[in-house]
């Protein structure tokens, strides 16, 4: 079984090597046309005027910002900064500022992704099946939820899993194996998220998802805060290992660096830019086209925060002081327990028990928060389905992340980013379509005149 994984694992990366050098040219050409179109001519002739109402905020922001920012905001990242390293890559600091730059661009595009699918009031899986064709749009959504549930899942019962895992290890002295950590740790998860499914009670918990969210990222500001104090002597050298670093990149195919690849990927997986999560939260709320978009603007620029700049620098720190070791000692990349355990030594190293409390807190909570955010998705994308149905192909997936989370978690791994480059592609192409030739019914004109009419 094991080798039957790394074959796959192997297919999958060979597979999104090839893709994503090519890929990233369309997606930020396209996605920065579309951008464009969308913010300069059709939010002025098919939108009206709207300011945020907080009322409108707080739904959709903590839905978006929920199903966000999970535990792929610190493992995700450190596995890119880990195979970045294992590369050949001296600064991997460089992902950080790659990431940064390509978010100038893909935050636009989450606000124009929102604006269009409110100005049409359709889902992603509408819109493309409308624009396109419905057997697209069915592909997205088996494709969303195959990502949403199995693939960010998969990250958070990993991060659980580690989190656990490294506790015990480092306090308590107690080294599990696999499968007891498979029994003791992720099993157990499994049989919450899957009664409070089951209970058809999902939603009560979902309803304090804006408390628990908004609690795990305020402790983790003041907690990153405390530390940047800490070690102010060390952001000079973290700002010249990110120019270091775009200096001599160690590059892909055709040329494309690594570490922007690595970065645009990790944009996309933990702000979940073009993929159609934002607009499918802006359906929730009964706030307008521009209302919306702006709103969609804060989880997004929230979560390339804490995912890419927050970790980095961390990262970046305990390399240097050697609390965090992103290689094993043959060069290969440090699997996930390994990495997440230095991480948390550094935090540990620098802030005190502090550090590891709110780690730990943030870790769990936003766990929990993704993994039952994307029954949210699920229940959405196949509406048509009946409730039991959408729960039996939500436990099948969850079941099998957390499994993989354990025995073969860079399959998981692996099929994200190849899941990425699916949904971002369908999805971004379809709203390209809208602004070139379909978003002219839409315009106020069109409306008055049937108003009159």
């Amino acid at each position: 079984m094991h080798d039957i994984l790394l074959q796959v694992e192997h297919l999958i990366t060979k597979v999104s090597d090839a893709i994503w050098p090519v890929f990233l040219p369309f997606i930020l050409v396209v996605g920065a046309i579309m951008a464009v179109r969308s913010i300069v001519i059709i939010q002025k002739k098919a939108t009206e005027p709207a300011k945020l109402n907080i009322k409108n905020v707080i739904g959709p922001a903590s839905i978006s910002l929920g199903a966000m920012i999970g535990t792929g905001a610190i493992i995700g990242v450190l596995g890119a900064l880990s195979k970045l390293s294992a590369n050949g890559q001296a600064n991997i600091e460089a992902m950080a500022i790659w990431a940064l730059i390509g978010s100038l661009i893909m935050l636009p595009v989450s606000y124009s992704e929102t604006l269009n699918s409110k100005i049409m009031g359709k889902t992603p899986k509408e819109y493309i099946g409308d624009l396109i064709n419905p057997k697209l749009g069915i592909l997205y959504a088996v494709c969303f939820v195959a990502l949403a549930v199995f693939g960010f899942g998969g990250f958070q019962f990993s991060g659980i899993d580690s989190v656990a895992a490294t506790i015990l290890n480092n306090k308590f002295g107690i080294e599990l194996s696999l499968v007891q950590r498979y029994l003791f740790i992720v099993i157990p998860v499994i049989l919450v998220v899957g009664a409070l499914v089951l209970s058809k009670k999902h939603e009560l918990f979902m309803g304090a998802m804006t408390y628990m969210i908004g609690t795990a990222v305020a402790g983790y500001f003041i907690f990153f805060t405390i530390f940047v104090v800490k070690t102010y002597d060390y952001i000079p050298t973290f700002f010249q290992g990110m120019i270091e670093g775009m200096k001599n990149p160690v590059n892909a195919m055709m040329g494309v660096p690594l570490g922007f690849i690595l970065g645009m990927q990790k944009v996309i997986q933990t702000a979940e830019t073009g993929l159609g999560a934002l607009a499918m939260a802006a359906q929730e709320s009964d706030s307008k086209p521009r209302e919306a978009a702006m709103i969609s603007l804060i989880p997004t620029a929230v979560t390339i925060f804490v995912s890419i700049v927050v970790t980095s620098y961390i990262a970046s720190y305990g390399v240097e002081v050697g609390t965090l070791a992103l290689l094993n000692t043959d060069g290969t990349a440090a699997d996930t327990v390994t990495r997440l355990g230095g991480y948390f030594n550094t935090a540990e190293h620098v802030v005190g028990i502090f550090g590891l409390v709110v780690l730990s807190t943030f870790t769990v909570l936003s766990a929990l928060t993704t993994i039952l955010g994307s029954f949210y998705y699920t229940t959405k994308l196949f509406k048509n389905n009946s409730a039991n149905k959408n729960i039996a192909i939500y436990l099948v997936l969850i079941i099998s992340a957390g499994t993989l989370a354990v025995f073969g978690a860079n399959v998981v791994f692996e099929a994200v980013d190849l899941l990425l480059f699916v949904l971002s592609g369908i999805n971004v192409s379809a709203l390209a379509i809208f602004t070139f030739k379909h978003w002219e019914v839409y315009k106020l004109s069109n409306k008055k005149e049937k108003i009159v009419a």
